[in-house]
């Protein structure tokens, strides 16, 4: 293969994708992760097994445990969540939404609910399909490619001879 614009065009695409993300009005106060953090412990308020933790909300979220404990030091600076030692296991702490948090939250799923619903309007229902199919197509392929790189690398091998 040596339309190396191909693969330019690719890469360009995907860090464009990438850098878009999803943003939020500035008065929220909150990002893309800290959003996903607080959705979480909204999910944690049904579960029978009580309030959540930084290892449930790590497991829950495939986050590192210092990436979510920043998320928490800013959420909880912003009054949007509260932690406390847990009574039932001192070594726990237990995080919750606070009520500031659900006001928060509500009015951030609806502006993404808006504007993802926007965009699937946009650009067609039978087009996100497609799309979700090709993007975990091209994930699943890229890993599966990556770790046979990885592999061969290690044992000095080329991939492509």
């Amino acid at each position: 293969m040596e339309d190396s614009t191909l693969k330019e065009q690719l890469i360009h695409a995907l860090l464009r994708f990438k850098k878009l993300g999803m943003t939020f009005p500035a008065d929220y106060h909150v990002n893309v992760g800290e959003f996903f953090v607080m959705k979480n412990l909204e999910k944690g308020h049904l579960c029978p097994e009580g309030p959540m933790n930084v290892s449930d909300i790590h497991h829950n979220l495939h986050v590192t445990k210092p990436a979510i404990s920043q998320m928490l030091n800013s959420l909880e600076k912003k009054g949007y969540v509260s932690r406390a030692i847990d009574p039932t296991d001192r070594r726990r702490i237990s995080v919750t939404l606070t009520e500031e948090g659900s006001k928060v939250l509500k009015a951030v799923k609806q502006y993404m609910d808006q504007t993802l619903e926007m965009t699937i309007t946009r650009f067609g229902e039978d087009n996100v399909r497609e799309l979700i199919s090709l993007f975990t197509l091209l994930v699943d392929i890229s890993e599966d490619v990556q770790a046979q790189a990885m592999s061969a690398y290690r044992k000095g091998e080329n991939l492509i001879d």
